[in-house]
């Protein structure tokens, strides 16, 4: 006998939803993000590809999104939220404001994450090594370039050139570099300043699922109360 959304219980509603959840889900995320974007701008002579923002909305079925910001040059544009697998958005994790992927002028391409704007160093397009009073060389971006380390949220942090070889040494073994004292990506000093709304929502869902958890607690508690008194036992005298 065929039956009606109406006439099912509550335990078959239930599952019913999680399944069309779950269906709705998975419907085009499966897609890389950033390899796509990487297609749109293969024409590019040199991008990069920031993770701008991350967000997770939903409790029960929960939904994961990201958001780039896409530089060329100094020539920045910023895409819409887009829905992430969760297995991706967990891979990303530790690399909020961080650029994912880039191509410099050379056509090299690296899907290493790194910090925004090291991939025009050493570039004398745009600037030039400068040797500083202790001995060293610092990275000083031409004057029509001088912004560039603003847009790409260095926050008047300098460069050295062993910070810059120790980030080559880094990029060459695959592994993401978070800066000489890692100021970068999720944990980073740098980032926490920049990225204040995300930290806040980040500090709201966590608050938000401490309350859900202790008003489990008490349900269960005094679920667990009613059921000793109707059983006739008693705490006091």
């Amino acid at each position: 006998m065929n039956r009606n959304i109406y006439t099912l219980s509550l335990r078959e509603k239930f599952f019913l939803f999680l399944t069309v959840a779950l269906f709705f889900q998975g419907c085009g995320v499966g897609q890389n993000p950033v390899e796509k974007i990487q297609n749109e701008l293969q024409n590019e002579t040199e991008y990069a590809i920031i993770l701008n923002d991350m967000r997770e909305e939903g409790n029960f079925v929960p939904s994961y999104y990201h958001q780039y910001r896409v530089d060329i040059g100094e020539q920045q544009s910023m895409r819409p939220f887009v829905e992430v697998d969760e297995s991706y958005y967990k891979k990303n994790a530790a690399y909020l404001g961080m650029a994912l992927a880039a191509k410099t002028a050379d056509g090299a391409i690296t899907n290493t994450p790194f910090p925004n704007g090291y991939q025009y160093v050493g570039n004398s397009q745009y600037g030039r090594w400068r040797d500083n009073d202790s001995g060293g060389s610092m990275w000083e971006f031409y004057g029509k370039y001088m912004l560039m380390s603003q847009v790409m949220n260095w926050a008047g942090f300098g460069l050295s050139r062993n910070h810059y070889n120790d980030y080559s040494s880094f990029r060459g073994s695959g592994r993401p570099y978070y800066g000489p004292r890692r100021e970068f990506g999720t944990a980073g000093s740098v980032t926490k300043k920049q990225k204040p709304d995300f930290f806040k929502r980040k500090m709201a869902k966590k608050a938000g699922s401490q309350s859900r958890f202790k008003n489990k607690v008490n349900q269960r508690m005094g679920r667990s109360k009613n059921t000793f008194r109707s059983r006739g036992f008693s705490f006091g005298k």
